[in-house]
C-alpha cells in the first residue's frame, strides 16, 4: 500500500503508468468499479420491482410449478424479479435501459450520459477480457483514437475521473428512482 504512488502513477497523475504491476491493478480496479455500477443498476430494478410489483406485469409466461414452487405471491414477486434480473443484457447500457422501461422511464441518463456509459463499459471490456489490448469492437466505440492490437492504458487522474462519473450518474438516478418508485432511502 506504501508503493501504491509508484506503482499506479510513477511519473504523475496524468501519465499512465509503465509498471507492469500497476497496469494489471489498473485493470483489476477499473473492471470492479465499472462492474459494481451494472450490479448497482441490476439491484435498483431489483428494488424497483419489489416496491412496485406491478411494474413486472408483461406477456411473459411462466409454468405452474414456478408458482406453485412458491409459498405466496411476495415470495413469487421476488422469484420473477430475480428471474427477470438475471435474463438483462450485460455490458451495454443502451441494451440495459431499453429492455427496463422502470429505468428508461425516469429519464436520468440522456443519450450522452449512456454514450459515455458505454465507453466505459468497452474500457472495462477490453480490461477484463483481452488483458487490455485493442480489438476491433473497441475501435467502433473510439473511431481514430486507438491503434488494432495497441496496449490501452490511462492515467490515474482520468481513471478516477471516469470513477466519479460513474458515481455522479448513480446519484441522479438513485434520486429519480426514489422519488418516482418511492423507494427508502439509506
Amino acid at each position: 500500500m506504501d508503493d501504491l504512488g509508484n506503482i499506479l502513477y510513477p511519473i504523475d497523475a496524468d501519465t499512465p503508468t509503465s509498471n507492469q504491476e500497476g497496469k494489471i491493478l489498473m485493470r483489476i480496479l477499473f473492471s470492479s468499479f465499472a462492474d459494481n455500477f451494472e450490479t448497482y443498476l441490476s439491484d435498483l430494478l431489483y428494488e424497483i420491482f419489489l416496491a412496485k410489483p406491478e411494474s413486472l406485469k408483461s406477456n411473459q409466461q411462466v409454468t405452474i410449478k414456478e408458482v406453485l414452487d412458491c409459498s405466496d405471491l411476495q415470495e413469487f414477486v421476488k422469484y420473477w424479479a430475480k428471474e427477470k434480473i438475471g435474463k438483462l443484457q450485460k455490458g451495454s447500457v443502451k441494451g440495459f435501459i431499453a429492455e427496463n422501461d422502470q429505468i428508461k422511464k425516469l429519464a436520468a441518463i440522456d443519450e450522452s450520459t449512456q454514450n459515455e456509459i458505454e465507453k466505459i463499459l468497452q474500457i472495462r471490456h477490453l480490461y477484463s477480457h483481452r488483458n487490455g489490448i485493442v480489438d476491433e469492437k473497441f475501435l467502433q466505440f473510439f473511431t481514430g483514437q486507438f491503434i488494432l492490437n495497441s496496449e490501452h492504458q490511462i492515467p490515474i487522474s482520468q481513471f478516477c475521473d471516469k470513477l466519479c462519473y460513474l458515481a455522479a450518474v448513480a446519484d441522479k438516478i438513485d434520486l429519480a428512482a426514489t422519488n418516482k418508485y418511492k423507494l427508502a432511502q439509506g
